[in-house]
């Protein structure tokens, strides 16, 4: 092209800061954290009342205010597929991608980058989880759109969360300097969940933001970096490049991710790679992780409890209660506890105890608790 041409295209860009790009919705999540509200077969992603949509269908709204439908792609699992369909219609079939089974985010990152690169070659993927709680739409499509000019010039980039306290239910994102504004800067580091004080030590510096797990690269910086770092993911899942939108494909696809590893995206390939760099976000962001960031999610009467269903409260305090049955809950005397009645069972702790849950839970769905069993 000559010198017009490259003028004109950089020109469009700018009218049109998601012009090459796609769209990726992780979708494929457990949600056991959202027992007994979730099911095997229900996850927090899919929930109708949680909050006011599912959370998927809101991250996919999301994802519709920056392309078009036939630019957004849906990786999910095998038994969700009904649900993925159901709840979006407009998203086409050949783009609802189905895991075989779980190999964490790395072998399905991987995998919606050789499948965007064999159709869209040099775009841009933006990854998004579906189970988030993002306010302010247009301040997240600012944030975004920062995100994919700097995505233009390489890298592996990710959108930081600027820590509104020091969370220890957070991964962190060490960062070169303080953050300015929505300018991209460099991350130093992946840090994992820390304990209290060193997440105080974290938010005084001023050099740290929450990792959010929304990801956004050129797709083939993400296949060079992760034929580098885990070549041992890339090579199986790279080789289903020539299946893509054929018959033989998810038979294919199973054979691959029985032979690698279930590993993350952040410790295997982002936290090895040089050139990583965040734009910090300029909207609220609820990362919906267990019930107490669930709260957040609805209104508090005088006495500070949050309830949905029908409920009665009688010297309660701090509680979330939610019923799902249509039979009433009487909570009396009782404080800072959570109550949750839906169709897996009834969950009844204290809010201390929430962060603890998810192995209990665990227990629970592979039978391994004392006691009669169903």
């Amino acid at each position: 092209m000559g010198e017009n041409s490259g003028q004109g295209a950089r020109a469009a860009t700018a009218q049109d800061p998601f012009r090459d790009a796609v769209a990726v919705l992780m979708a494929g999540g457990a949600g056991t954290r959202f027992w007994p509200l979730c099911t095997p077969d229900v996850p927090k992603q899919f929930l109708h009342g949680l909050a006011a949509k599912p959370l998927y269908v809101q991250a996919a709204e999301r994802a519709r205010g920056l392309v078009p439908w036939d630019r957004i792609l849906v990786m999910t699992h095998a038994r969700f597929a009904s649900l993925v369909r159901d709840q979006t219609p407009h998203v086409p079939q050949a783009n609802v991608i189905l895991e075989p089974m779980r190999r964490n985010t790395a072998a399905a990152i991987i995998l919606a980058a050789v499948i965007v690169n064999r159709r869209r070659p040099g775009s841009i993927m933006i990854v998004m989880p579906s189970d988030h709680v993002i306010g302010d739409l247009e301040a997240f499509r600012r944030t975004l759109a920062r995100a994919a000019a700097r995505a233009g010039r390489g890298g592996l980039g990710t959108i930081g969360i600027p820590p509104s306290c020091p969370s220890t239910e957070f991964g962190y994102l060490r960062l070169s300097g303080p953050p300015g504004g929505d300018e991209p800067v460099r991350v130093e580091q992946f840090v994992e969940k820390p304990d209290r004080a060193r997440a105080e030590e974290y938010v005084a510096s001023g050099r740290f933001l929450w990792n959010s797990g929304i990801f956004i690269w050129r797709t083939e910086a993400l296949l060079a970096a992760a034929s580098r770092h885990l070549p041992q993911v890339y090579g199986p899942i790279a080789a289903l490049g020539q299946a893509v939108d054929t018959d033989a494909f998810a038979a294919r696809a199973r054979e691959a991710f029985e032979r690698i590893e279930s590993i993350s995206v952040d410790y295997s390939i982002m936290e090895k790679t040089e050139d990583v760099w965040a734009v910090p976000a300029a909207f609220a962001w609820n990362d919906v992780g267990n019930w107490l960031t669930a709260a957040d999610l609805f209104a508090a009467d005088a006495g500070g409890n949050r309830v949905r269903g029908r409920v009665i409260l009688d010297e309660a305090r701090g509680n979330l209660i939610i019923s799902t049955s249509g039979a009433p809950v009487l909570v009396s005397g009782i404080s800072d506890c959570v109550i949750v009645q839906g169709p897996a069972g009834t969950l009844i702790c204290g809010k201390g105890s929430v962060p603890g849950l998810k192995p209990l839970v665990e227990r629970l769905l592979s039978r391994d608790v004392p006691g009669p069993r169903p």
